[in-house]
């Protein structure tokens, strides 16, 4: 699933804030690229992807609205999307290799984090 520019913009706001309204990701979304009356054909758009899901419902004066959560978390969507990249290429597994090996050579990693992800691997060898 690709997101456009204005669709990860809400997004970025609901992986922030959590579920919110539509006037709740109007109110935190002040640098927004999209236009206001935007937000209705936007939120249903993203349903209809999956990227958001309704978490359930606000009163709102004297009627009540939405509330719509992230299906997906952002490390999740990160995934995602290197998944595809991935999938497209005619060498996979280097592709696979390649990426995996540069995200660990990041200094900045703990000893808590390098054990979390030796025990992935360990445990996707056992199958």
């Amino acid at each position: 699933m690709k997101l456009t520019k204005s669709e990860m913009e809400i997004m970025e706001v609901l992986w922030k804030n959590g579920p919110l309204s539509r006037t709740g990701i109007l109110e935190h979304s002040q640098d927004r690229s999209w236009k206001e009356s935007s937000i209705h054909i936007l939120l249903n758009g993203m349903l209809k992807k999956g990227a958001i899901e309704i978490a359930g419902f606000e009163k709102m004066g004297s009627h009540y609205g939405r509330t719509y959560a992230a299906a997906f978390t952002e490390p999740e969507y990160a995934a995602q999307q290197v998944r595809v990249m991935v999938n497209g290429q005619k060498h996979r597994e280097d592709a696979v290799k390649t990426i995996i090996c540069a995200l660990l050579k990041d200094d900045d990693l703990s000893d808590g984090t390098l054990q979390e992800i030796e025990k992935v691997l360990k445990d996707m060898q056992r199958g």
